[in-house]
C-alpha cells in the first residue's frame, strides 16, 4: 500500500483468537498498517491516541464480555464468524472474514486499513454495488471482496462460501452463493 505517513494500528482480540489474530497482523502489516496485537482488555482499551485505529477482531469468544459503550476512538470491527457485533457497534463498517477463521486475504487487509484511514488508503474494488449504507464487506478470498450479491443487490451478508467437488471434471470448487437470490460464483481451489 503506497502512503507515506504511519498507519498505527491496535488489534483487540479475546484470548482464544490468538491464532486468527496473528494471521490478520501479518496480513495488515502486508498492507502497510504497524500493528500491535492486544488481548482485549488491556490498559490500553481506554482512549487511544487519536492517531491509532483499533481494528477489532470479533467473534463468539466476546459473547461474555459486556460492552455497553463504543470504546472511545476509531473502530474497524472484524467479524471472524457469524456472532452479531453488539448494538453499540453495529452501525460501523465492517469487514467480515467469510473464507474461514484465520484466513485473510491481502484485499480484505487492504479494505481493514482503507476503513480505518480513508484518507490515506485509495477506494479498493469490491464485487456487487457498496452505498453509504453498506455495512459488512465480505472476503472471500480468490473470488473477492464483497459489498452485496451482485445479481439482486442483496446485503453481502446473505453471501456464504461452499466448497464442492466437481466429479465429471474431477476439481474441487470454492465458491459464493447468494441465499436471497441462488446467484454464484466460483474457482477452482
Amino acid at each position: 500500500m503506497p502512503h507515506h505517513e504511519c498507519v498505527h494500528t491496535r488489534l483487540s482480540y479475546q484470548r482464544q483468537d490468538e491464532r486468527a489474530a496473528f494471521a490478520l497482523a501479518d496480513a495488515l502489516g502486508r498492507a502497510g498498517a504497524d500493528v500491535v496485537p492486544a488481548v482485549w482488555p488491556t490498559a490500553a482499551d481506554g482512549a487511544p491516541d487519536p492517531e491509532t485505529v483499533v481494528v477489532l477482531l470479533w467473534s463468539a469468544a466476546w459473547e461474555r464480555t459486556p460492552m455497553e459503550t463504543a470504546p472511545p476512538g476509531t473502530h474497524v470491527p472484524v467479524r471472524l464468524d457469524d456472532t452479531p457485533l453488539p448494538s453499540v457497534l453495529a452501525g460501523l463498517r465492517h469487514v467480515r472474514l467469510a473464507q474461514g477463521r484465520g484466513l485473510v486475504s491481502d484485499e480484505a487487509a487492504a479494505m481493514i486499513v482503507r476503513l480505518g484511514f480513508p484518507a490515506l488508503v485509495p477506494a479498493l474494488p469490491v464485487r456487487g454495488t457498496p452505498t453509504e449504507s453498506t455495512l459488512a464487506i465480505s472476503d472471500f478470498g480468490p473470488l473477492g471482496l464483497f459489498a452485496s450479491c451482485p445479481r439482486c443487490g442483496g446485503s453481502s451478508e446473505r453471501l456464504r462460501p461452499y466448497v464442492t467437488v466437481d466429479h465429471q471434471d474431477d476439481r474441487a470448487l470454492r465458491l459464493v452463493i447468494c441465499g436471497a437470490c441462488n446467484w454464484q460464483d466460483g474457482c477452482e481451489l
